[in-house]
């Protein structure tokens, strides 16, 4: 407990003036000799210690009063974090001056010292323990002059919200922070972090110029979405590095919502606690919190998606939308209105939402245009946040999804092979059956090709999704290339029937590890038929058949089928009736992988003749179509970013002429070397003759051993790997290297210089890996990764967001592949992305040249979960923690005064109580005294003489 106006305590001094009068009074009376006063002395004496105890009492009210008053005077309170609970000094305190009142009316002189001894103990122990806190707070809260302060301005979601007053939250934390600015003390320089889903540093460094801060504080503008305050604190370590005072603080305004903290990884804190640590002076953390209003009204649509991830213009897809009651009033919105693309659907009604309740609105459409199309759901709830009353989704519709279908058993008509009936189901067509492509109308396109065919497979990669329909084995090569592209974001559903080779399936193996998902077992024939059980259906392509009045699916009869078990990475998806599995899947590399334990012909039963067979199909397909491509909507993140497909090659520089001084045509990433221009320009710009292109990046080899390298050049051609020259060409042709040792996954910098004369131009780069042939080598073995980079930047464009800024967007590629990412913090709601050129052509769903990108909101920033006490302790396991009420505490803490929770207000209400206490006890005593002292005394009257005394003198004269 400490004292915001310390010099006042002086006013305690007040308490000896009702000892002194006591004592002034006790003097002044006067001893009187009367003969009567005996009869007074006795009654008193009587009455002695009662009248010592009352007056004790009135002494101790009196003295207490005065104290109460003088310390409510001198404004106590209680400092954050205190390590002396005041609970404990301030009744001490107390307790030492009313027995030190109490001691001046004792009469017993031994028992009177005793207890001025255990007051003077009291107030003494109470004054060290005040010195004692005195001195912790200067030791937390000490002047230190100049120093470093980082700003954290919480810029979320939720600081939209209105306060008591009305404003903002984020607009008081912007104006208290300029007065901090204003009224800190001299020599302190400030740096401003704006915290949201990505933590932007808008000062680099630590600025002294306090014109210049306050200018920076009033520019910002709310971000919304998240605030990840743990990544905020993190850049503003960094950021209070770069400062050049050794004191360093950290100052967030925030409305203290749980989110973003990362309260459940204590690991990360901990790793922040010995940053702080490492600083040399650690810094303290305040917190200036908003509270939110006590009364919220908000109505949120808290996600919007579609019934399958792949769809076309060929049948309606559900639209689902949530909309969710995040406040703490019961709310009637408008009716919501969804729109695709520039198309407004039907108006659908929502009704009342009580506080906590969540709906689900569904709504049917057919997309009739392909390419990515926005669909917006948009709800007036006329609440306090309207920022959260709308949401986009950025919906990729498909003009055509191809299909391979790899048939096991091509031989017979076209209802007697194992692909027949899946294929149908695609895409039911006449035309298919006899062997054409179906007609355009369908989003499916699939591709029947007999087993034995595939190793003449050269467009692997035009499809989404591959179909082995009973396949027995695969090529090795094939195997791998199958591997490799579900790796890369492609599907495959495997169909386990009767000619399958379980030995092939079982060690199957790519850069993802195992591909099938169990371990299958020998061809089980049961001649009565087992039934796929709807009730254990769990995967999310089975939702529509668990149902078994709307669905048959339950009463397929399944002839045949293979026994199979766990392995590690896969799951089970559905079951037959016995209990075996009959659909299992798992995630691989980008893709995904289905295995189904029979065929899908008549061979193995006649789940082909069920109604829910076409369904499933498409189900199947569809799920597993969409692993790949780009996603088009990304969570809110240090940065939007768009994850790309490909990304590999070497990065080329194309000169104009075989002078590097006539400049360079283009800077762009190759994927492989494998050109023939004859007599044409490579690009625009460049000479048809005499130039030169420098290719550049890093291999990385796929497994250890002896490698080959082959150039295939027209006219000349210099090939380095690790600094060193391989090969060169001097003149048209072909040649080869020695062998080269090389480490799996180890990257080696690669480089060629290559040079046009006259006439023709061409070059072609191969390898051959051990044990392989020679190939070209192909994209995914190449990074365009130059020098000691872990990101090259191989394009750039520009994108605007939500609030209509302009931002810059780069395309880079590195170790985690290659992405789009825009500069930036990830502000929710929906980008316009123009897409750089060489994208256009390679990339189906960036093909538009604009594309739309959507950064979701985060629904549980509407639900205003606030830090609770655990959450705080956590926190100031690792860093110091002050909670400032206002800018004020803020101010007293740099200017070393500290602040806390005020007593004055306590201590004046028990000072009135105390005062009526003491009137009541005065009166009560007088009354009780003044009735004590009417003592009545009676004096007996004698009439006559003793009558014995009569009797005896008239015996005598009788006698005389």
């Amino acid at each position: 407990m400490l004292f915001l106006n310390p010099w006042l305590l002086i006013g305690l001094a007040g308490v000896l003036v009702p000892i002194i009068l006591h004592m002034m009074r006790r003097q002044s009376a006067k001893p009187l000799d009367w003969g009567a006063m005996r009869f007074l002395f006795d009654t008193v004496a009587m009455r002695r210690r009662r009248m010592e105890w009352e007056d004790m009492l009135l002494m101790a009210a009196r003295c207490l009063l005065i104290a109460l008053l003088a310390l409510a005077l001198a404004r106590p309170f209680v400092p954050p974090d205190s390590n002396v609970p005041w609970i404990f000094v301030l009744p001490l305190a107390l307790l030492g001056v009313a027995a030190l009142g109490a001691s001046f009316v004792l009469s017993k002189a031994a028992v009177r010292w005793l207890t001025r001894g255990v007051a003077l103990l009291l107030l003494l122990s109470g004054v060290a323990l005040i010195l004692f806190e005195r001195q912790l707070n200067l030791a937390r809260f000490q002047n230190t002059g100049s120093r470093d302060i980082a700003l954290v301005i919480d810029a979320s979601t939720s600081m939209e919200l209105p306060g008591a007053d009305g404003r903002r939250s984020f607009d008081q934390a912007i104006e208290e922070a300029i007065v901090l600015v204003k009224e800190a003390p001299r020599g302190t320089a400030f740096s401003v972090i704006l915290g949201g889903p990505a933590p932007d540093a808008v000062t680099g460094a630590p600025l002294t110029h306090r014109a210049d801060v306050i200018k920076v504080l009033e520019e910002l503008r709310p971000v919304g979405g998240p605030f990840r305050a743990h990544d905020a604190l993190g850049v503003s370590l960094l950021n209070l590095e770069k400062g050049y005072h050794r004191a360093k603080e950290i100052v967030v305004f925030t409305d203290s919502q749980r989110l973003g903290w990362r309260l459940d990884s204590p690991s990360a804190w901990k790793s922040f606690g010995e940053a702080v640590e490492g600083l040399p002076s650690p810094p303290k953390l305040m917190v200036r919190s908003f509270p939110p209003p006590e009364a919220l009204r908000n109505v949120a649509v808290s996600g919007i998606d579609l019934s399958r991830e792949v769809v076309g213009t060929d049948r309606e897809a559900t639209i689902r939308v949530t909309i969710e009651n995040t406040g703490t009033e019961a709310v009637t919105p408008d009716p919501l209105q969804v729109t695709v693309g520039e198309e407004s659907l039907e108006p659908v009604a929502i009704g009342q939402l009580a506080p906590g309740q969540e709906e689900t609105v569904e709504v049917r459409h057919l997309f009739k245009v392909a390419g990515p199309t926005v669909v917006k759901a948009f709800l007036d709830g006329s609440d306090d946040l309207p920022v959260d009353d709308v949401q986009e989704l950025v919906v990729t519709v498909k003009k055509r999804l191809p299909v391979l279908l790899v048939d096991g058993n091509p031989s017979g008509g076209f209802f007697e092979r194992a692909a027949g009936f899946t294929a149908l189901a695609l895409a039911p067509s006449g035309e298919l059956v006899e062997g054409n492509k179906p007609e355009d109308n369908y989003l499916m396109e699939p591709t029947v090709l007999p087993a034995p065919e595939i190793t003449s497979l050269k467009d692997l990669e035009t499809y989404r999704v591959v179909v082995l329909a009973d396949v027995v084995r695969l090529p090795s090569s094939m195997a791998d290339r199958l591997a490799a592209f579900v790796a890369n974001g492609g599907g495959l559903l495997i169909l386990a029937g009767p000619r399958a080779d379980e030995g092939f399936y079982n060690g199957w193996e790519g850069p993802g590890g195992t591909v099938c998902p169990v371990n299958l077992g020998a061809l089980q024939a049961d001649p009565e038929g087992i039934h796929p059980a709807p009730s254990t259906f769990d995967h999310e392509t089975l939702v529509l058949f668990k149902d078994e009045r709307s669905s048959d699916l339950g009463k397929a009869r399944v002839s045949s089928f293979r026994k199979s078990t766990g392995r590690e990475g896969g799951s089970v998806a559905a079951r037959y009736s016995n209990g075996d599995p009959f659909l299992t899947g798992r995630n691989y590399g980008q893709g995904r992988i289905l295995l189904a334990t029979s065929g899908f012909d008549v061979r193995t039963g006649n789940l082909t003749t069920r109604q829910s067979f076409v369904p499933l199909v498409h189900e199947l397909v569809t799920w597993l179509a969409g692993a790949g491509g780009v996603k088009l909507n990304v969570d809110a993140t240090w940065r939007p970013a768009l994850a790309l497909p490909g990304g590999g090659g070497l990065k080329g520089t194309y000169y104009r002429a075989l002078d590097a001084n006539r400049g360079i045509a283009v800077e762009r990433v190759d994927p492989t070397i494998q050109f023939d221009w004859r007599d044409q320009q490579p690009f625009k710009g460049m000479n048809r003759d005499r130039f030169q292109i420098n290719w550049e990046g890093h291999l990385v080899p796929p497994v250890t051993g002896n490698y080959r390298f082959s150039v295939v050049v027209d006219d000349k051609a210099t090939l380095k790997i690790d600094g060193r020259t391989v090969i060169r060409v001097t003149s048209t042709g072909r040649k080869e290297s020695g062998q080269i040792k090389l480490e799996a996954g180890t990257p080696v910098p690669i480089s060629i210089e290559y040079q046009e004369e006259y006439s023709f131009a061409s070059i072609k780069l191969y390898w051959q890996v051990p044990g392989g042939e020679m190939k070209i080598i192909p994209s995914g073995a190449l990074l365009p990764l130059t020098g000691d980079r872990e990101n090259e930047v191989v394009a750039r464009s520009t994108a605007v967001d939500p609030q209509g800024q302009e931002r810059k967007v780069s395309v880079s590629v590195g170790r985690r592949g290659r992405m789009l990412e825009l500069e930036g913090s990830a502000i929710p709601g929906l980008y316009e992305v123009t897409i750089p050129e060489q994208l256009r052509e390679e990339i189906e769903e960036l093909a538009g040249g604009q594309v739309p990108m959507v950064v979701r909101r985060d629904v549980r920033e509407s639900r205003l979960d606030r830090l609770e006490e655990d959450d705080k302790e956590l926190i100031r396991g690792n860093i110091d923690l002050v909670e400032a009420r206002n800018v004020n505490d803020l101010l007293a803490v740099l200017s070393g005064k500290g602040f806390g929770k005020e007593l004055w207000k306590f201590l004046a209400v028990a000072a009135f109580f105390l005062l009526l206490l003491e009137v009541a006890l005065a009166r009560w005593i007088s009354k009780s005294r003044r009735t004590a002292e009417d003592v009545k005394v009676e004096f007996e009257e004698k009439s006559g003489p003793d009558p014995g005394m009569l009797e005896k003198m008239k015996g005598l004269s009788k006698a005389g």
